[in-house]
């Protein structure tokens, strides 16, 4: 009886006796951006929203000055090699790596998780 009346109050005052539901399932997927392509590195990296906390001219000013190309489309999608997923970006890696050296790079460098083409 005792149950029933609290789920009685609980419900009057417009509480949910339910579980909380997860938060991670109600936040949206990140969004793309804009990319950074280095050809002579052999790389490119796609930035989501969640990388632009800092602001889009930082981000755009690193890859200018690392001698890159900024640009608003993705990455080229031919001949990737594979990716490296990190927090707020995607890092692309062209043949020019080996598959092995590439997801070292990825896993033991930005601590990301590889995956192949």
């Amino acid at each position: 009886m005792r149950r029933l009346a609290s789920l009685f109050v609980l419900t009057l005052l417009g509480c949910d006796a339910r579980p909380p539901v997860e938060l991670a399932a109600t936040k949206a997927a990140p969004t793309f951006k804009a990319s950074c392509s280095l050809p002579k590195l052999s790389v490119c990296t796609e930035y989501t929203d969640l990388s632009f906390t800092l602001g889009e001219e930082v981000l755009r000013s690193a890859c200018l000055g690392s001698h890159g190309t900024w640009s608003p489309a993705r990455c080229p999608p031919t001949r990737r090699l594979g990716s490296c997923a990190l927090s707020g970006s995607h890092r692309v890696y062209y043949p020019d790596f080996s598959a092995v050296t590439a997801a070292k790079d990825c896993t033991e460098l930005y601590q990301g998780s590889w995956a192949t083409n």
